[in-house]
């Protein structure tokens, strides 16, 4: 398909309309493993680096697995949520909308019919040793982090985006790994493999998504240097 064929008016829409959805996740309705596994198919397209395709997905479906996920999620998420609302200031009604619905997952998360947990066979301490190994002699901490993650959400956000355009609705969490050890022991992942996150999926209810409020493009990019404006034309 060439470029000029491209319908990018559906392209744009899937892009600006994918939210975190746990609220509107629909927690009675089966999830056929054919659909989840086209949507990883599509991420399984997306660039990483040197072409390594270390990244690895764990689909978890048994509902005895989900609750005990649930609980691990659970003993970090509700301790955390409780701090943030602290700090939430009053009126600010989108923070509070997030807080809400994000206590909901957590409170629910067992009962949504597909764990999706994104691995990458990369250890962040091994590819610091490998910087090391190379010369640099800088702190590597975020270098080999970057390194480590930075080619595993791509894949993450494009099955995501798949996931968009077929009815489903997802959230990328990451508080479970707080207890990334329990999560490994639970589910038999190797040592040598690092988790990267936990992605429930469902099909969603209610309407269409729309454009998120989000600041303006001119308070959060700059042109040649911090600060200066970005020039149009």
């Amino acid at each position: 398909m060439r470029v000029d064929e491209i319908d990018r008016n559906s392209v744009d829409h899937v892009l600006t309309t994918t939210r975190a959805v746990r609220q509107r996740l629909d927690l009675e309705r089966y999830v056929p493993l054919d659909v989840v596994r086209e949507c990883l198919e599509i991420g399984l397209q997306a660039p990483n680096g040197f072409n390594m395709q270390n990244w690895r997905w764990l689909i978890v479906t048994d509902p005895e697995k989900r609750k005990a996920l649930a609980e691990i999620v659970r003993k970090i998420e509700l301790p955390f949520l409780e701090a943030m609302e602290s700090q939430i200031e009053e009126g600010d009604e989108q923070t509070w909308r997030v807080a809400k619905s994000s206590r909901f997952l957590a409170e629910n998360i067992e009962h949504v019919p597909v764990h999706v947990i994104p691995c990458t066979t990369s250890k962040v301490d091994d590819d610091r040793k490998l910087f090391k190994q190379l010369g640099y002699d800088t702190d590597l901490v975020n270098m080999a982090a970057s390194s480590v993650y930075g080619e595993l959400w791509p894949a993450a956000w494009s099955f995501m985006l798949a996931l968009r355009s077929r009815g489903l609705g997802s959230s990328l969490t990451m508080i479970h790994l707080g207890a990334e050890p329990e999560a490994a022991e639970l589910l038999s992942i190797p040592e040598d493999v690092s988790q990267g996150g936990l992605i429930p999926v469902a099909w969603f209810k209610g309407d269409d998504f729309k454009p998120a409020n989000r600041r303006p493009l001119k308070e959060v990019t700059f042109y040649e240097s911090w600060g200066n404006t970005v020039p149009r034309g």
